[in-house]
């Protein structure tokens, strides 16, 4: 097994971490497209079926989408998912700072149906929770798997989030900043080169399979005057205040 070729071989700690980085890339890109599919399958069944089917009955009808979505997603937390502490992307943060970036990966199917099911048949809410705790529990996976010490397990969850970000986006940039800034909340040089690599791998499978097109377009910006530059200033001062001031009334 992996264990024996790494004992029998004993590649550096650099190569070992590199095929990780490359195989949480690989692997988070195939989850968030397969997620992915699951939201367009559940929407058209959704939509394109029952709402069409309803829709003789009156168009007001199709609230009752996501309410029956709703109800699917609450019969798979209940049955197979059940209490959850590292729940979300703050249940990985706090994996990561307390234990070691060890997640109960086994539920991570149960998981990702129920959020396709959910944002497929409505729910306001987007696919980049989601996205991330795919790659993290894939790297999290993967590190149980092979014992690593805890370093290096919360450099793959922290791959793997970033690889999340990227494959959900096509943005491997914001994948790196992500898990640098939420997920590890330091920079160090071992990390880095983890999640720079995971984050790039996952993209370029991305690319390949659904195309460069980026998650949003940014419109055209002409700079016309230097006196804008005041009024940014401005919007930079008043943004700060405003976000503390957000965060102290949550």
């Amino acid at each position: 097994n992996i264990k024996h070729f790494l004992d029998r071989f004993q590649p550096s700690e650099s190569v070992i971490l590199g095929a990780l980085a490359l195989v949480v890339g690989l692997a988070s890109a195939a989850g968030v497209w397969l997620f992915k599919w699951l939201i367009e399958l559940v929407q058209h069944l959704a939509f394109d079926g029952l709402g069409t089917a309803l829709q003789p009955l009156g168009g007001w009808l199709v609230f009752l989408l996501p309410v029956l979505g709703g109800l699917v997603v609450g019969l798979i937390l209940h049955f197979f998912i059940g209490q959850e502490r590292h729940h979300g992307v703050a249940g990985i943060m706090e994996s990561v700072a307390l234990a070691g970036g060890r997640l109960r990966y086994r539920r991570l199917p149960a998981k990702a149906v129920a959020a396709a099911i959910s944002i497929g048949s409505g729910a306001s809410v987007g696919p980049e929770d989601p996205s991330v705790q795919i790659g993290a529990n894939l790297g999290s996976m993967l590190g149980q798997w092979l014992h690593l010490s805890d370093e290096r397990m919360r450099a793959l969850v922290a791959a793997g989030a970033a690889s999340g970000i990227a494959a959900a986006f096509n943005a491997p940039i914001a994948g790196v900043f992500f898990a640098l800034e939420i997920i590890l909340g330091e920079i160090s040089g071992t990390a880095l080169g983890v999640v720079v690599l995971a984050s790039v791998t996952s993209s370029v499978l991305t690319q390949a399979v659904a195309g460069a097109e980026p998650a949003f377009h940014v419109p055209a910006y002409a700079f016309n005057s230097p006196w804008e530059l005041p009024l940014y200033l401005g919007l930079g001062l008043a943004a700060g205040p405003v976000a503390a001031l957000y965060v102290r009334l949550l």
